[in-house]
């Protein structure tokens, strides 16, 4: 499964370094979106909805609060709590309660060389 996540929201980039450090049988491939000449090879990425939400490719393309499920499918220290995700799944929460986090995250965009960061 490729996941796709917006490397300029710290938010996301400590769930992804959260999720890399528990991913020990390495079913997630995880690319960033605005630092990748790969995400021109992905075909039919809806790249204005993953600057929204996290992308994810496994078969389809999904967005937000199902990419999250389809992690933690793949994460066994996760899978004691999947009746509980896949609960917030079906009923909708998951989703909503993604959106307002994603609505209220923070874009820092910064180019960073390995002397030094700025603020784009």
């Amino acid at each position: 499964m490729i996941i796709i996540y917006d490397n300029y929201c710290q938010n996301c980039t400590q769930f992804i370094k959260i999720i890399e450090k528990l991913d020990w049988l390495h079913f997630i491939e995880i690319k960033k979106l605005r630092a990748s000449d790969d995400l021109k090879k992905l075909s039919n990425l809806n790249y204005n909805l993953a600057l929204k939400q996290m992308a994810s490719f496994k078969g389809s393309w999904a967005y937000g609060y199902t990419t999250l499920f389809r992690i933690f499918l793949r994460i066994p220290t996760f899978w004691l709590f999947i009746p509980f995700f896949w609960f917030l799944k079906i009923s909708g929460i998951g989703q909503y309660l993604y959106m307002q986090l994603a609505v209220n995250r923070q874009i820092i965009p910064l180019h960073c060389t390995e002397e030094s960061c700025e603020l784009k």
